[in-house]
Order: C-alpha cells, then structure tokens, then sequence
C-alpha cells in the first residue's frame, strides 16, 4: 500500500507547509519524503508545491491532488473499518436455526441468561422446519439447531443425524399436552376420557412438522378414537383453532400456560396422555467460532452433554 503512504505524507505536507514537520510526524527522513513527494510530482506529471519567499504553496494541481486524495483515502478507510467491523461482528455472532415454536418457549427465556454471561456476543436466528434446519447446519450456514426431540430418539433417526457427526446439549424438558377449549361447566368440549362411540375432532400437525412425528408415535399407542379434520404447521396455529373450539390438540405446555390459567383452555386428558420432549441444542463436530465455542463450553459446564453417538 505505498500508494496510500505516500497519498498521506501528501495530505500532512498540504497541512503543515513544512518538509520538516512532516518528516517528523509521519517518522520518516526529510530527504526520504523529499523523494516520495518528488515521484508523485513525476507521477502527476507537474509540480504539486511551489516556494513563494520561503513559504510553500500548492500549485493548482497540487490543490486538485489535495481534494481527491482527501475523498479517496476516506473511502479506503470507510472501507477497511467496514471489513473490521465485519469481521468483528462475525466473530462475536452466534447463529441459531430453530423451528418456529423454540421463538416462543424458548429464547424469550433463555436469551437474557446466556446474554448476561455472554455480553459481548450478538444472537442470530433463524426459524424453518427442522430437515431445513438440520441442513443449515451441515452447510456451515448456521452454528446450533435447537428444537424438541423425543426421548426414544424416533425425530434423531428419522433426521438421519449420523452419530458421530453431532452432539447435544438437552436444556429442558417439555411437554405436549391435550387440550381442548371448554364448556359451559368449564369441562373439556373434546374429552379424552369420555368415551360415547364418536370419534373427537382432532387437531394435528402438518407431517412436514417433527412435533406430529412425537406425537403420532403416542397416539399409536394409545388408540384413542380421533378424527383429524384441520391440521396446521405451526404450534400457534393449532392453538388458536383450539381457543376457536376445533377440537382437541397437544400444544407445549409452556405455550398454553397461560390460557390454561385464565381457564380459556383446558386438559382433555390426563397425563397419561402428555408427550415428554427434551429441549436440545445441536451442533456438529466440526469446529465452532470462537464465541460459539465459549458458549458451548460453558454450557457443557452446567449441563451433561450427550453425544448421539450415546442415542442413536
């Protein structure tokens, strides 16, 4: 970058008017800057300074060369703090690729403990099906996927997740419940227990979702007498055709505690009936950011991490 040097011992030689200051601010030889200013000038192809009874002036040209080197050296440096702060930036975000659910019950939680312990480190995220997701992270393009699996690993094998290419992290657990809007005596509409011959309508999650992939295995089990009419991809979408009294859906408890306490929502079932799902971080083997690193380190200190090697 001599070009920029010498660009800048122009500019302080315009300002000071002397070969001497110069000299000494921008730590070379007077006769060294006497050379650098004298092969711009050949460059340039006139003179860019004249002495006037002692003093030194800027020719015409010299005046011109002032304007532009000023604008040209300003974008260089908006330039180079441009690709600092990006690569700053780049090393202290943190990536996150997550169904659309964790948004609700988990980094409105979990984000301001981890920011507390992490505060200089900026949070990126995501939402789209887990197979997208899973295939964000095995591109690069993202560094943890977080989303509800199964305790028999059923979504894991389905995903494909190869055991010796990831490892987790289970945060929490939570559950999938039944609930149904309720009647007048504040009884389940859809009930899970009341058994009259007729199928319940029930509310199911689109396949592409990985929460239907839980629950179907469930409900297999179970045998219970339900009749899908309206299915939807998003949690919050079923819960909202179950406040409409739709039928009975299994929502993530910490998504409906809520309605649960102010009675517009109600089990339709026992416990017997609930879904346990573990809150999982994932990430590959490969190599982290440094930040992202810090983060999985210090959750590995709070938390036994599981590789699916263990599970899979």
């Amino acid at each position: 970058m001599t070009d920029l040097i010498i660009l800048r011992d122009f500019l302080v030689l315009c300002e000071t008017k002397s070969f001497s200051r110069t000299a000494e601010r921008r730590h070379v030889s007077v006769s060294g800057l006497s050379r650098r200013i004298q092969g711009l000038e050949e460059w340039a192809g006139t003179a860019l300074f004249e002495r006037r009874k002692g003093a030194l002036v800027l020719t015409e040209a010299g005046l011109s060369l002032q304007t532009v080197a000023e604008q040209a050296l300003s974008s260089f440096d908006r330039f180079r703090r441009s690709v600092v702060d990006d690569l700053n930036d780049q090393r202290r975000r943190i990536r996150f690729c997550s169904p659309h659910i964790m948004a609700t019950i988990l980094f409105p939680k979990w984000l301001p403990r981890i920011q507390e312990q992490f505060p200089q480190a900026k949070f990126s995220i995501e939402s789209d099906t887990l197979p997208e997701c899973l295939a964000a992270l095995n591109q690069g393009e993202t560094d943890f996927v977080t989303a509800l699996f199964d305790c028999e690993h059923l979504i894991a094998r389905r995903l494909g997740v190869v055991s010796d290419s990831y490892a987790s992290i289970e945060l929490d657990t939570e559950y999938l419940i039944p609930v149904s809007a309720p009647n007048a005596a504040g009884q389940p509409l859809f009930n899970l227990h009341v058994a009259d011959g007729s199928p319940l309508s029930f509310l199911n999650y689109s396949q592409e979702c990985h929460l239907e992939w839980s629950l179907s295995a469930m409900l297999a089990q179970q045998g219970l007498n339900l009749q899908q009419h309206h299915d939807a991809g998003l949690a919050d979408s079923l819960r909202h055709m179950t406040l409409s009294k739709l039928g009975v859906a299994w929502l993530p408890c910490s998504l409906v505690r809520e309605d649960l306490s102010a009675k517009q929502l109600v089990r339709a079932g026992s416990t017997a009936f609930d879904v346990p799902l573990n809150i999982t971080l994932l990430r590959r083997t490969a190599p982290l950011t440094a930040e992202a690193k810090r983060l999985w380190d210090g959750l590995l200190e709070m938390k036994d991490v599981r590789a699916f090697s263990e599970v899979v």
